[in-house]
């Protein structure tokens, strides 16, 4: 009888040993996509100057600015440079609802008039060109296991301080003063 019983445990235990032996990979990791995932935030409407201008004036005389040019701007910030910018670009314009890029350009006949006033420590003004952009922060995750099983997302970087043009031709004319 001891003999059954001792044959019994002896196969229990040794069934148990194989169980727990192929349950062990299972537990030790999920697999994760891999995929970097991409996140917009800190998001703001702003207006960068262009290269279209016209000369300065004194404060009390009005600038009419009449001219053919094409306006231009280009993005700015770390995150929009380098083989992700194409993605960070898309992921923004997509949160933005509105597209935004690299580049923007425009040919066109600028026709505008302002009045230079008097500011304070001033002494010039000029009208200048504005082109609408959106200034905004990405962070990019990537999905890793879990020590308890499942996967979670891990910041792999943080870029602020980026701005880049809108596509449309969105402008604003006003006076900068120096």
């Amino acid at each position: 009888m001891k003999r059954v019983i001792s044959t019994a445990v002896t196969a229990a235990l040794l069934g148990a040993g194989i169980v727990a032996g192929t349950a062990a990979p299972a537990s030790a990791g999920a697999a994760c996509d891999s995929s970097p995932i991409y996140s917009i935030g800190d998001k703001k409407t702003v207006w960068r100057a262009t290269q279209v201008h016209s000369d300065w004036a004194k404060p009390g005389v009005t600038i009419s600015y009449a001219k053919n040019k094409t306006g231009s701007w280009t993005a700015t910030g770390t995150a929009t440079v380098g083989a992700e910018a194409g993605v960070i670009f898309a992921k923004a314009s997509t949160s933005f609802s509105v597209s935004v890029g690299k580049t923007w350009s425009k040919s066109d006949t600028w026709t505008y008039a302002a009045k230079v006033e008097k500011k304070k420590g001033k002494t010039r003004g000029r009208l200048m060109m504005y082109h609408e952009a959106k200034g905004f922060s990405v962070t990019k995750y990537r999905m890793v296991p879990k020590s308890t099983g499942g996967c979670k997302k891990s910041k792999i970087w943080k870029k602020s301080n980026n701005v880049a043009p809108v596509k449309r031709s969105n402008n604003l004319w006003g006076i900068q003063y120096a």
